[in-house]
């Protein structure tokens, strides 16, 4: 099963963020067994080490980031689907570019935390407990 995780669920597992972070964790495991295979855009991981860099150190940020690579696919979002954003009706353009990688990758959900950033979305959306629910 193909997975495209949004941001938010990434910094969910790298800043310990409650309540979020123990589902988190499982669906992180469920990568490392292959159970699922997580896939993020190259814009995600420049997020993460923006937003995560204010609050973790920049060496343990660095190895953080070596692991995380280990577990996800990274993915760029690329010309096709920055013209897919500009010409969509979302309303947020960060969250468009990553809708258009995620359909151009054929994932079968897309887990986020900001579901209304993903409203138009013919991928079904749920967040991560959501998720496990169904799946496990």
């Amino acid at each position: 099963m193909k997975l495209f995780i949004d941001t938010n669920i990434v910094l969910d597992l790298l800043q310990y963020r409650e309540p979020w972070v123990d589902d988190t964790l499982v669906l992180f495991q469920l990568a490392k067994e292959k159970q699922v295979e997580l896939v993020v855009t190259d814009l995600t991981i420049v997020n993460v080490v923006y937003i995560a860099g204010k609050t973790i150190e920049k060496k343990k940020l660095h190895e953080t980031l070596v692991g995380l690579k280990k577990l996800v696919t990274v993915v760029s979002i690329g010309d096709a689907c920055i013209e897919q954003a500009l010409n969509s009706d979302l309303s947020d353009f960060e969250d468009a570019t990553q809708f258009f990688a995620a359909k151009r990758e054929q994932v079968n959900y897309i887990l986020t935390r900001d579901k209304k950033g993903f409203n138009m979305s013919d991928i079904p959306i749920m967040n991560v407990t959501e998720f496990l629910n169904i799946f496990l």
